[in-house]
């Protein structure tokens, strides 16, 4: 699963990398500003997206847990949906139209994973690209009522660096597959399921931080320190 990440990259920054790999992307982002840096980014949040609108691929800001459109409340959070499981996302009622017709990606710095160590005692980590690139999220939004946007990250099983950390990680995209994640005309759930794959081994280094990145209360760049 993906709780908790850090996005720090400003717009600029996700362009200067994606525009060489995406032929659609709104040069509206070279002049935008940044969304503000967060070091402890939690469920229900606004964070930053990439999704088709006018103009070609666009930036937005959505809330952090997938709302249905057909909900009967915005504020409906019978189940957690800041999180899909890729294996099933295209037959669950609240993931399988935004599967199709709404995907997203979210940019992220990295995020942070919870290894178990014994019954009680858990051990923060910071998993960043070993490349020091930005790491882009699969994922997928829906909109109610015309009123919010919101959004969710779908999850695969791990590669050789999260298993030892975790039995789940987030769908990491290259930057060269987001153009065709987005793409609207793909809707058959085995060309989707094509992008949903564990990072390669290699692509993802992970260091052990603090506890107080525990609670989102702190939000700060030393939460981010080896420790």
């Amino acid at each position: 699963m993906c709780g908790r990440y850090v996005h720090a990259y400003t717009w600029l920054r996700i362009y200067g990398q994606l525009s060489a790999y995406i032929s659609s992307l709104n040069e509206s982002l070279r002049s935008m500003p940044g969304p503000p840096a967060s070091y402890n980014v939690a469920p229900t949040q606004a964070v930053p997206v990439l999704r088709v609108g006018d103009g070609g691929i666009v930036p937005a800001m959505m809330r952090w847990w997938l709302v249905p459109s057909w909900a009967k409340s915005a504020d409906e959070s019978k189940y957690a949906t800041f999180n899909a499981r890729s294996e099933d996302a295209a037959a669950k009622p609240a993931f399988r139209s935004p599967y199709k017709r709404r995907r997203c990606v979210l940019p992220a710095s990295g995020f942070y994973e919870w290894q178990k160590l014994d019954a009680k005692t858990k051990r923060p980590h910071y998993i960043t690209r070993a490349d020091g690139e930005p790491v882009y999220f699969a994922g997928l939004y829906d909109v109610w009522h015309d009123k919010l946007e919101s959004c969710t990250i779908l999850t695969t099983t791990p590669n050789a660096e999260m298993a030892e950390l975790h039995k789940r990680m987030p769908c990491v995209l290259e930057p060269e597959q987001i153009e065709g994640w987005l793409d609207p005309s793909m809707e058959e759930p085995e060309r989707i399921a094509e992008y949903l794959l564990p990072a390669p081994d290699g692509t993802l280094a992970a260091h052990p931080v603090g506890k107080r990145v525990g609670s989102p209360r702190n939000n700060d760049p030393t939460l981010i320190a080896h420790v």
